[in-house]
């Protein structure tokens, strides 16, 4: 997504560079891909520990992390989506509104993704560094600043629908097109967008992140101290509840610290050469005349601005083990529920009293009316077993992990 046009040598025939668009068009829905597969991951996951198997309330972590998978899908549905689309037809094809519609949208992903990280930032800061305050506050304060975080999405989304407009850029040939009135209003632009997309937040991580890791760095000579008793001596009993606290106390402070380290670290990698691109080039007289302006660089660069949506649900999938082990508990169960249904060597249907009725049917292929394709093979021979009591009944399913 590049926030201004990017400007085309004048030519007869309105023409593109073909391998470059394949580049484009790759690139692109590689981070389409991995951004909705990633996203959706994270909120069946969520969904999972909430309703379906451990049914555990929510807590104010996992609701920031809620609304930055919102986020980065929506980076994906009306960013990443909308522009490869636009690479695949060469010209914008949806008209004057559609025009105005999809550039508002297309920054309303990062803006939103940008500034739910910096209030999850925030929140955690105050969680580890103001232990005590931050107990006397409540849930609403978390929806408060996640609420903040959409409406300044939402109204820093607003300057595209001025700026972008649906006009003729070759005679005959249309295009959704950014113009400005002023001689500085491109720099003006660019520099705006980066510094509220993406500097702006980045002082908000950085100074957290190093509170937080400050605060974990101080803290971790208080967690050896030891209760004494009033005759002096150690109280063994708490001594050991106390040390076996800290021990998992130090262990999530040693995760925070790990994920702290690669939000920051891949939120600057993913973030800056989409930004250095576009401060370059709206800022250097001579960019547009530049071989590495009008190649391939360049213009994979620009297409990046929703990288940093890619990578985030990977991030808290890694450093989360409730959300992976869920996750990966119930894909095994879907699996395993799936085997039966795509056998074909060897895909037996019982009648009412449990016994295979394969040979007074003539077939062994299943059908949608058959209990085989109803129920699981391991289910239908436990009631079997149990009806004829030929054989011991099976043993119960062993628990999921994330029981």
């Amino acid at each position: 997504m590049a926030l201004v046009n990017k400007t085309f040598e004048e030519v007869n025939e309105d023409t593109r560079d073909e391998y470059l668009a394949q580049w484009e068009i790759t690139t692109l829905s590689s981070i389409l891909a991995l951004t909705l597969v990633g996203n959706i991951f994270v909120l069946f996951a969520l969904y999972l520990r909430r309703y379906s198997i451990s049914k555990k309330k929510l807590t104010r972590m996992y609701f920031f992390i809620i609304h930055l998978s919102i986020a980065d899908l929506l980076t994906g549905l009306f960013s990443v989506l909308p522009q490869l689309a636009w690479d695949i037809t060469f010209r914008f094809q949806g008209g004057a509104l559609l025009c105005k519609l999809v550039k508002y949208g297309q920054p309303l992903g990062p803006y939103l993704s940008s500034y739910v990280l910096t209030v999850t930032a925030l929140d955690r800061y105050h969680a580890i560094c103001y232990p005590l305050s931050y107990c006397g506050t409540t849930s609403r304060q978390s929806r408060v600043m996640v609420y903040c975080a959409w409406v300044i999405a939402l109204t820093f989304c607003t300057p595209q629908l001025f700026v972008f407009s649906y006009q003729e850029v070759m005679p005959g040939v249309f295009d959704c097109w950014a113009t400005f009135e002023l001689s500085y209003g491109e720099q003006a632009y660019v520099t705006w967008y980066s510094f509220s997309v993406f500097l702006l937040p980045l002082c908000v991580l950085l100074y957290t992140y190093t509170g937080i890791c400050m605060g974990i760095w101080r803290n971790s000579n208080v967690d050896g101290l030891t209760e004494i008793g009033a005759n002096g001596s150690l109280l063994e009993k708490n001594q050991n509840h106390f040390r076996n606290r800290t021990l998992l106390i130090s262990r999530a402070r040693i995760n925070t610290l790990k994920q702290t380290i690669a939000v920051i670290s891949l939120y600057i990698i993913c973030s800056s050469p989409f930004i250095g691109c576009q401060l370059w080039a709206s800022w250097d007289p001579q960019a547009s005349s530049s071989p590495f302006y009008s190649g391939t660089t360049f213009t994979i660069l620009a297409l990046l601005s929703s990288l940093n949506s890619c990578v985030n649900p990977w991030i808290y999938l890694a450093f989360n083990n409730e959300l992976r082990r869920t996750l990966i508990s119930r894909l095994r169960q879907l699996i395993r529920l799936r085997l039966p249904l795509m056998g074909h060597s060897y895909s037996p249907s019982f009648n009412r009293y449990g016994r295979n009725s394969s040979s007074s049917s003539g077939s062994n292929r299943p059908t949608l009316t058959t209990p085989v394709s109803r129920y699981d093979g391991s289910m239908m021979l436990r009631s079997s077993s149990v009806r004829e009591n030929k054989i011991y009944p099976l043993p119960p399913v062993a628990p999921s992990l994330c029981t």
